[in-house]
Protein backbone atom coordinates (compact mmCIF):
# COMPACT_ATOMS: atom_id res chain seq x y z
CA UNK A 1 0.00 0.00 0.00
CA UNK A 2 3.03 2.63 0.84
CA UNK A 3 4.67 1.98 -2.41
CA UNK A 4 1.66 2.98 -3.99
CA UNK A 5 1.43 5.77 -2.51
CA UNK A 6 4.79 6.63 -3.01
CA UNK A 7 4.21 6.07 -6.73
CA UNK A 8 0.95 8.33 -6.62
CA UNK A 9 2.77 10.71 -5.77
CA UNK A 10 5.88 10.78 -7.60
CA UNK A 11 3.84 11.03 -10.51
CA UNK A 12 1.47 14.14 -9.14
CA UNK A 13 5.38 16.18 -8.57
CA UNK A 14 6.79 14.65 -11.90
CA UNK A 15 3.25 15.44 -13.93
CA UNK A 16 3.41 18.67 -12.38
CA UNK A 17 6.52 20.86 -11.01
CA UNK A 18 8.23 20.65 -14.43
CA UNK A 19 4.82 21.53 -16.37
CA UNK A 20 4.45 24.88 -13.34
CA UNK A 21 7.87 25.60 -13.68
CA UNK A 22 7.34 25.75 -17.55
CA UNK A 23 4.16 28.37 -17.40
CA UNK A 24 6.43 30.27 -14.85
CA UNK A 25 9.11 30.79 -17.52
CA UNK A 26 6.48 31.09 -20.32
CA UNK A 27 4.02 33.48 -18.95
CA UNK A 28 5.77 35.74 -16.10
CA UNK A 29 3.31 37.66 -14.94
CA UNK A 30 0.61 36.60 -12.64
CA UNK A 31 -2.20 38.49 -15.03
CA UNK A 32 -1.44 36.32 -17.89
CA UNK A 33 -3.16 33.31 -16.62
CA UNK A 34 -5.38 32.86 -13.88
CA UNK A 35 -4.67 29.93 -11.39
CA UNK A 36 -7.19 27.28 -12.97
CA UNK A 37 -5.92 28.58 -16.50
CA UNK A 38 -1.80 27.94 -14.97
CA UNK A 39 -2.65 24.38 -13.22
CA UNK A 40 -4.66 23.42 -16.96
CA UNK A 41 -1.23 24.74 -18.41
CA UNK A 42 1.04 22.95 -16.05
CA UNK A 43 -0.40 19.67 -16.67
CA UNK A 44 -0.09 19.81 -20.68
CA UNK A 45 3.24 20.90 -20.42
CA UNK A 46 4.54 18.58 -17.67
CA UNK A 47 3.35 15.71 -19.95
CA UNK A 48 4.88 17.40 -22.90
CA UNK A 49 7.82 18.00 -20.85
CA UNK A 50 8.01 14.18 -19.71
CA UNK A 51 7.42 12.91 -23.10
CA UNK A 52 10.55 14.79 -24.98
CA UNK A 53 12.85 13.77 -21.67
CA UNK A 54 11.88 9.99 -21.91
CA UNK A 55 12.22 10.13 -26.07
CA UNK A 56 15.76 11.69 -25.21
CA UNK A 57 16.50 8.91 -22.86
CA UNK A 58 15.59 6.38 -25.36
CA UNK A 59 17.86 6.90 -27.91
CA UNK A 60 19.65 4.14 -29.00
CA UNK A 61 22.96 5.64 -28.12
CA UNK A 62 22.21 6.91 -24.41
CA UNK A 63 19.63 3.93 -23.50
CA UNK A 64 19.56 5.15 -19.91
CA UNK A 65 15.50 4.78 -19.84
CA UNK A 66 14.88 3.67 -15.66
CA UNK A 67 13.69 5.47 -13.18
CA UNK A 68 16.39 6.80 -11.55
CA UNK A 69 18.19 8.57 -14.39
CA UNK A 70 15.14 9.86 -15.31
CA UNK A 71 14.14 11.56 -12.08
CA UNK A 72 17.50 13.65 -12.17
CA UNK A 73 16.57 13.82 -15.55
CA UNK A 74 13.38 15.84 -14.27
CA UNK A 75 15.52 17.41 -11.72
CA UNK A 76 17.93 18.82 -13.75
CA UNK A 77 15.27 20.42 -15.72
CA UNK A 78 13.37 21.92 -13.12
CA UNK A 79 16.34 23.66 -11.95
CA UNK A 80 17.07 24.88 -15.59
CA UNK A 81 13.52 26.25 -15.42
CA UNK A 82 13.89 27.89 -11.61
CA UNK A 83 16.94 29.72 -13.32
CA UNK A 84 15.45 30.77 -16.16
CA UNK A 85 11.59 31.93 -14.42
CA UNK A 86 13.85 33.92 -11.74
CA UNK A 87 15.62 35.65 -14.66
CA UNK A 88 12.38 36.29 -16.00
CA UNK A 89 10.49 37.30 -12.71
CA UNK A 90 8.42 34.63 -12.67
CA UNK A 91 8.96 33.56 -9.21
CA UNK A 92 7.51 36.27 -7.92
CA UNK A 93 3.87 34.26 -9.04
CA UNK A 94 5.38 31.24 -7.19
CA UNK A 95 5.57 33.19 -3.92
CA UNK A 96 2.11 34.66 -4.05
CA UNK A 97 0.34 31.72 -4.83
CA UNK A 98 2.45 30.01 -1.76
CA UNK A 99 1.09 32.48 0.37
CA UNK A 100 -2.25 32.14 -0.82
CA UNK A 101 -2.41 28.33 -0.16
CA UNK A 102 -0.67 28.72 3.67
CA UNK A 103 -3.52 31.45 4.63
CA UNK A 104 -6.29 28.33 3.32
CA UNK A 105 -3.81 25.99 5.28
CA UNK A 106 -3.99 27.64 8.52
CA UNK A 107 -7.71 28.35 8.32
CA UNK A 108 -8.25 24.87 7.71
CA UNK A 109 -5.98 24.59 11.31
CA UNK A 110 -8.65 24.63 14.55
CA UNK A 111 -7.94 27.83 16.19
CA UNK A 112 -5.52 27.83 19.30
CA UNK A 113 -7.18 27.78 22.83
CA UNK A 114 -6.85 31.05 24.24
CA UNK A 115 -5.03 30.65 28.00
CA UNK A 116 -7.58 31.55 30.92
CA UNK A 117 -6.00 34.04 33.22
CA UNK A 118 -4.96 32.20 36.74
CA UNK A 119 -7.84 34.35 39.12
CA UNK A 120 -10.55 33.53 36.13
CA UNK A 121 -9.54 29.44 35.96
CA UNK A 122 -12.80 27.77 37.61
CA UNK A 123 -12.04 25.57 40.36
CA UNK A 124 -13.30 22.25 41.45
CA UNK A 125 -16.14 21.59 43.32
CA UNK A 126 -15.33 20.63 47.05
CA UNK A 127 -16.63 16.97 47.45
CA UNK A 128 -19.67 16.81 49.51
CA UNK A 129 -19.06 15.01 53.21
CA UNK A 130 -20.97 11.46 53.97
CA UNK A 131 -24.89 12.41 54.73
CA UNK A 132 -23.80 11.26 58.51
CA UNK A 133 -21.51 13.67 58.99
CA UNK A 134 -23.70 16.84 56.94
CA UNK A 135 -25.33 19.35 59.83
CA UNK A 136 -28.76 19.55 60.29
CA UNK A 137 -30.17 22.65 57.80
CA UNK A 138 -30.66 25.84 60.17
CA UNK A 139 -34.54 25.89 60.46
CA UNK A 140 -34.52 22.38 62.19
CA UNK A 141 -31.39 22.62 64.62
CA UNK A 142 -32.78 24.15 67.79
CA UNK A 143 -30.33 26.83 69.41
CA UNK A 144 -28.92 25.79 72.79
CA UNK A 145 -31.20 27.58 75.85
CA UNK A 146 -28.40 29.90 76.82
CA UNK A 147 -27.79 31.21 72.92
CA UNK A 148 -31.81 32.22 72.28
CA UNK A 149 -32.60 36.17 71.68
CA UNK A 150 -34.56 37.20 74.23
CA UNK A 151 -37.74 38.66 72.69
CA UNK A 152 -37.91 42.16 72.17
CA UNK A 153 -39.59 43.16 75.20
CA UNK A 154 -37.13 41.31 77.55
CA UNK A 155 -33.90 42.83 76.52
CA UNK A 156 -32.29 45.50 78.74
CA UNK A 157 -31.87 49.19 77.58
CA UNK A 158 -28.41 49.77 76.93
CA UNK A 159 -27.72 53.09 76.66
CA UNK A 160 -25.72 54.39 73.09
CA UNK A 161 -21.70 54.14 73.09
CA UNK A 162 -20.23 57.56 72.16
CA UNK A 163 -17.86 57.10 69.12
CA UNK A 164 -14.18 56.62 69.75
CA UNK A 165 -12.55 60.07 69.06
CA UNK A 166 -9.07 60.07 66.71
CA UNK A 167 -6.03 61.75 68.34
CA UNK A 168 -4.29 64.06 66.13
CA UNK A 169 -1.15 64.56 67.90
CA UNK A 170 0.37 60.37 66.22
CA UNK A 171 -0.09 58.92 69.53
CA UNK A 172 -0.70 55.57 69.78
CA UNK A 173 -3.77 53.85 71.67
Amino acid sequence: MLDVLVYVVLGLFLLMVPGFLFTLVLYPRRESLDFWERMGVSLGLGVLVLIYLGFVLAQPGVKMLTLVPFILAVLGVCVLFVFIAYWRGGLEVAIIYERALMRKISRLRPPKPKPVPPEEKPTPPEPLPPPEELPAPPEERPAPPEERPAPPEERPAQPPQPPEEKRESGEGV
